[in-house]
Parts: C-alpha cells; sequence; structure tokens
C-alpha cells in the first residue's frame, strides 16, 4: 500500500463507515477509536516515518487482537507531516478538524515545537515518541503535550558521558548538529556529558566549534570539508534519519571514517548500517530504542517478544530498527490511558497519562506527573556490520538507567545545567 497524506489505516474488525453515518464516533455504540498519527511519509524522512509507523501498528494489532480498547477496534488515521514544522502543524490541524483529539506523532523538535502550542486551541492531547528540545517540557510546556523520549539531558548527555567514559583516550571532539533549538541542545548537553565524565576521572577534554548544517539537503560537501581540517579524534553526529545517513556515505569516500577514532550518533542506528551494509564505520556507537537479539531485551522484558512478533505481523521485517520502539511505546501509552481512564475524552486521558507506569519493550516506564517527561532507561549500542542476516546489527548494548540523570521538573521555566 502506498501511505498519501490522506491515508485511512483501518482496523481489520472496525465498524464499517456506513455504520457510522449521522454519529460521532467517539459516542457510536461499537464505533472504533480513532488515534491520529503524524510522522514524515514522504521526502528525506519517509524511511524512518515506515518505520515508527510500523512500531504503531503493531501495538494497534495486539490490542485489537485482544478485543480492542474498551470494548471497541482501534483505527489508525495517519498523515504526512512530510519532515517539517509547517507539514506538522498543518497534519494536526487536519486531524483536529476530522474530530481526532488523540494524536500521536511530533517525533523530532522541530514539529513538536511546531505543534505543541496550538493543542490547547485543537482541544487535542499529542504523545510525541523522540523529540528532544529541552524546552518542550520546561519553558514551553503546555499539558496537552507529552514527551515519550528521552529529553537532551538525557540523551545527548548520557551517550556523552558513556563515550569519554569508554574512550578516556579521546581528548578532542567535535559536533555536527541540525541548524536548530535542538541542534544547540544536542552540542550543549552532549558537551555536559563528556566534560562531566572527564572530571570525574580526573582529566580534561576540549570540545571544537560544532559544524551547523540543515535537515533538508543532499550534499554535505561542505561540512565534510569542515570536518576533515578538525584536529578533532572523536565526532558525534546530531543530524538523523535520512540526512545523518548521507552524511556518511558521502564522508566514507573521502575517509572521514577513519578519521575519526570514535564517531556517535543521535539515534539513526540500524538505518545506517542497513543503508551502508559492510561500508559502516567500525567506530561507531549510537543511541538505541530496542535490540530484541541482546540482554536486556532478550529475557528480562516479555513485551519485546511481542513487539517483534507484532512487527513481523504487520510488516514481515524480521530486522526492524530499533526506532520501532519508539512508537511502540507511545502507542501503548495512549491505549493504557483510555483504559485507565475509561473514556477517550481529552481531559481524562491527559489525566491518566500523569503518572503513568506501564511496561515496554525496553522495561518500565513512567510519565512524569508534573512536566510531562517521561523516563525509564536510555540504551547506547555498538553498530556494525556482520557475516550473518541481514549483514548488520548492534554487537553491544550499555544500558542507562534515566531516574539518575533527570532533571528536577519545572515546567513553565527554563532549564539552566
Amino acid at each position: 500500500m502506498t501511505l498519501t497524506r490522506r491515508t485511512t489505516l483501518k482496523a481489520a474488525a472496525g465498524a464499517t463507515a456506513s455504520a457510522l453515518i449521522g454519529l460521532p464516533a467517539a459516542r457510536a455504540q461499537g464505533a472504533p477509536i480513532r488515534l491520529g498519527v503524524m510522522l514524515p511519509m514522504s521526502g528525506i524522512g519517509a524511511e524512518a516515518g515506515a518505520a515508527w509507523l510500523s512500531g504503531i501498528k503493531a501495538a494497534q494489532l495486539q490490542w485489537n487482537e485482544s478485543g480492542g480498547l474498551l470494548g471497541r477496534q482501534i483505527e489508525l488515521e495517519v498523515r504526512d507531516d512530510k519532515f517539517s514544522s509547517a507539514g506538522a502543524v498543518a497534519a494536526a490541524r487536519e486531524l483536529s478538524g476530522a474530530g481526532i483529539n488523540l494524536l500521536l506523532g511530533c517525533a523530532q523538535s522541530p514539529m513538536a515545537l511546531a505543534v505543541e502550542p496550538i493543542l490547547p486551541e485543537l482541544k487535542a492531547v499529542v504523545v510525541a515518541p523522540a523529540p528532544s528540545a529541552m524546552s518542550l517540557t520546561h519553558e514551553n510546556f503546555n499539558r496537552h503535550f507529552f514527551r515519550l523520549a528521552s529529553n537532551a539531558l538525557m540523551l545527548y548527555g548520557g551517550i556523552g558521558n558513556m563515550l569519554a567514559t569508554k574512550y578516556p583516550e579521546i581528548g578532542t571532539w567535535t559536533t555536527i548538529v541540525p541548524d536548530s533549538e535542538n541542534g544547540r541542545d544536542v552540542v550543549k548537553y552532549f558537551t555536559l556529558g563528556i566534560q562531566r565524565a572527564a572530571a570525574k576521572a580526573g582529566r580534561t577534554v576540549k570540545l571544537h566549534d560544532p559544524i551547523y548544517a540543515s535537515l533538508n539537503k543532499a550534499d554535505y560537501k561542505v561540512e565534510i570539508n569542515s570536518l576533515m581540517n578538525s584536529p578533532a579524534e572523536g565526532l558525534f553526529i546530531g543530524l538523523t534519519a535520512a540526512p545523518c545517513v548521507s552524511l556518511l556515505q558521502q564522508g566514507r569516500a573521502v575517509g572521514m571514517d577513519k578519521k575519526f577514532r570514535i564517531i556517535g550518533e543521535a539515534g539513526t542506528e540500524l538505518l545506517i548500517a542497513k543503508a551502508m551494509q559492510k561500508s559502516t564505520p567500525s567506530n561507531l556507537w549510537g543511541v538505541t530504542f530496542w535490540a530484541p537479539e541482546l540482554e536486556p531485551f532478550k529475557s528480562q522484558f516479555p513485551v519485546s517478544a511481542k513487539l517483534m512478533d507484532g512487527i513481523v505481523k504487520v510488516t514481515g521485517n524480521k530486522y526492524p530498527p530499533g526506532i520501532v520502539q519508539a512508537t511502540h511505546r507511545s502507542a501503548l501509552a495512549i491505549f493504557n490511558a483510555v483504559k485507565k481512564a475509561g473514556s477517550t475524552e481529552t481531559d481524562a486521558v491527559i489525566a491518566a497519562l500523569e503518572g503513568l507506569q506501564f511496561d515496554t519493550a525496553a522495561g518500565p516506564y513512567q510519565i512524569r506527573k508534573e512536566d510531562h517527561q517521561g523516563f525509564g532507561s536510555a540504551y547506547f549500542a555498538k553498530i556494525g556490520a556482520r557475516e550473518a542476516a541481514p549483514g548488520y546489527g548492534l554487537e553491544e548494548v550499555i544500558r542507562l538507567n534515566e531516574s539518575e540523570v533527570i532533571e528536577p521538573a519545572s515546567p513553565g521555566k527554563k532549564y539552566e545545567a
């Protein structure tokens, strides 16, 4: 099926459209519960969007097969946010205009920052699976937005700390990041993580000036030239999805993967290895959301096996990227909140999401009531090529307990590290 901006994904056991004519969907007996989905389904974000969508569809399938939600089937209404702020706002308004108040999307910070302010007007609630900009749950906080992802402090500070601890011999680092609020957060908190780890070990490290780049471009020759001229030994890439893959592919042609002794990345993970196969840098570490073949996912988290089963059923893919877990987790949060509330009304679902605790494919997870920040465990993995199918995978996973690094809640106030 080709997904377009107006694609509607119907649950197999959902009520027919003719049965709903003249009745509000939320009140018609037996009518599906509709979840609005806003993801990049075209352009440079399309591959990531398809993976994110499969995580939602896996959760939808599992709940529908178990009797649905409040005795009704779950239906997805998908809109293409075109990997842009304007596209995300248009998608949110269109879904709201269709009478849908439960939204899952704003997978990246620019989309979340654009949509969050209009949610009270739309009388909708958004659960966002991956944006990291600190302001979303601080100075820009509003009660209609929930972040079910690590924020910049937890994510970039965490991987910075891990890399500096694991590779103490790397004394100089540089970064390439989006030219955006989120990109500046990446630099700030990755630097903080590196410096804290070094200070703890009685060492010093130097962070060279960041390189800022657009997400909406295909040619990174200028940025790669700057990186190749950098005296840094370590590189962290804050670009994600197709831009990250393009940067690494183009950089390999001039030896960028050999210049830097260690390369870190912000969560594109297996989409890099899938694209580059045996050309994947041998020194690449990244953020991962899920690695079902490795511990602790393999035996400690029962939901992990359920997610893999669901992904195979909806896509046929036995080797999905870990990012599917981010949207699966977000869908589970919405479904559990509606069940807890016994209602799909916005205020009731918001109240149910606040303080919610539930199990995910990556372990126990909870949402802080005060600022709607989710936390559980963050994971960082060595990414590489291998002989066994599919030719790439994750070699090692390091786990971080986010409760140990999460900042105090301060909704409405800017966070200062």
